[in-house]
């Protein structure tokens, strides 16, 4: 029987049986894994009309709100759960996780570190942890939280990511690349992890290896700008126009992009092509809404050559 034929099924037994009330249970449950919220509360406020003080059943308003992005009703029925059941690991995290939305770092430090008195291997709370003590600029205690969630979950390659972003704040860059290579033994396609390493060998003066990863990054994810964006400068910073020119011809012609346009205009003002130029910052204009370089300086450069090729 598939979910569609349960979920008629048990329908039809309430209207038969409206007090069949584990018949309810499993249908407001069935409605949250489709996707059903606003039905999923409408039985559940049925069933607290009759189960008051049933703590899974505010647990369980609690995900439907989430799910509907009303965090602050969401918040109210997690915090009702947690008084009827203060020991449970689920409610705390739910709760903390939604004190984060709000953004209430400290609320959610206090529930996160909560679910770990109560569940002491708890990797995804340590990572949360880690997550709020990274926001709160503390990369040192994030990368002991971050540490943590590997130990109980060695598979977690965000976590592991997200130690290696610790690591490169702090310019740990040995530690950092170990990190994201463990991120791509575990993911071998998580181009974010690519991009970080190539950051990290432009920054170290390893501009070979940081091109391989660039062209990497943008190998498993051809949509990356900032990845060609960064590849396209160091090419430039390297003397290497032709091959610069080249793949900014190539992304321009299927994206329309305004940072790429903006970046051959870079290259045709190193081979002094006022004339390309000058047809690549209108271009660059003409698509504004992708572009993230400074667009009044980029107004200003093209007024200033319009001028000169007058």
């Amino acid at each position: 029987m598939n979910d569609a034929e349960k979920f008629e099924n048990l329908q039809t037994t309430l209207k038969l049986n409206p007090k069949n009330f584990q018949a309810r249970r499993e249908l407001v449950m069935l409605c949250l894994d489709l996707g059903y919220e606003e039905v999923a509360l409408s039985h559940i406020k049925y069933l607290l009309s009759i189960f008051p003080d049933d703590a899974d059943l505010y647990f369980n308003t609690g995900i439907c709100w989430e799910k509907l992005k009303n965090y602050e009703n969401a918040l109210a029925a997690y915090k009702k759960a947690v008084e009827l059941r203060s020991d449970d690991a689920d409610f705390l995290y739910n709760l903390a996780l939604v004190y984060e939305k709000l953004g209430d770092i400290d609320s959610a430090m206090a529930n996160f570190k909560k679910v770990i008195f109560y569940k002491p291997e708890d990797a995804n709370a340590f990572f949360s942890i880690g997550v709020l003590y990274s926001k709160k600029n503390e990369p040192k205690i994030a990368i002991k939280c971050f540490k943590k969630a590997i130990e109980y979950n060695y598979s977690d390659y965000f976590a592991h990511f997200y130690l290696a972003c610790e690591y490169k704040k702090i310019h740990e860059y040995d530690f950092a690349l170990v990190e994201y290579r463990k991120v791509l033994e575990l993911s071998p396609d998580y181009s974010w992890a690519y991009f970080n390493i190539a950051q990290i060998y432009w920054e170290l003066g390893r501009v070979d290896d940081a091109v391989v990863m660039l062209k990497k990054t943008i190998e498993k994810n051809p949509k990356d700008m900032e990845s060609y964006k960064l590849l396209v400068q160091i090419l430039i910073k390297e003397d290497k126009i032709d091959e610069a020119l080249e793949i900014l011809t190539d992304e321009t012609e299927k994206t329309q992009n305004a940072d790429m346009y903006y970046l051959m205009s870079k290259v045709f003002e190193i081979m002094e092509d006022d004339n390309a130029r000058f047809d690549c910052l209108e271009l660059a204009l003409e698509n504004r809404n992708t572009l993230t370089f400074d667009e009044n300086a980029v107004k200003v450069e093209y007024k200033e050559l319009k001028k000169k090729i007058a």
